[in-house]
């Protein structure tokens, strides 16, 4: 008789994997801690700041490109309509 499934898998406790096996000290090395620890908070407030300008001029091209896609689309759908291609 074979075994039931249940006692054929084994159970992992993911919080006490992740406590032990840092995936980041195999990414980065073992100096890789909080980067607190690291930079001074001048530093910080200037990197956050630059990362958030970046971020913010992006999405702003983004969504600039995405709104004329949108638009472009529809329009493109009424012309077609009343050209009774659609």
């Amino acid at each position: 008789e074979r075994e039931s499934d249940d006692d054929s898998y084994e159970v992992l406790d993911l919080t006490e994997y992740a406590r032990r096996h840092h995936w980041w000290n195999r990414v980065f090395g073992r100096n890789s801690g909080p980067i607190v620890e690291k930079y001074s908070v001048a530093t910080q407030i200037v990197m956050g700041g630059v990362t958030g300008w970046c971020a913010g001029f992006l999405f702003q091209k983004v969504g600039k490109l995405a709104a004329t896609a949108v638009g472009g689309g529809f329009l493109l759908l009424q012309v077609c309509s009343t050209s009774c291609f659609i």
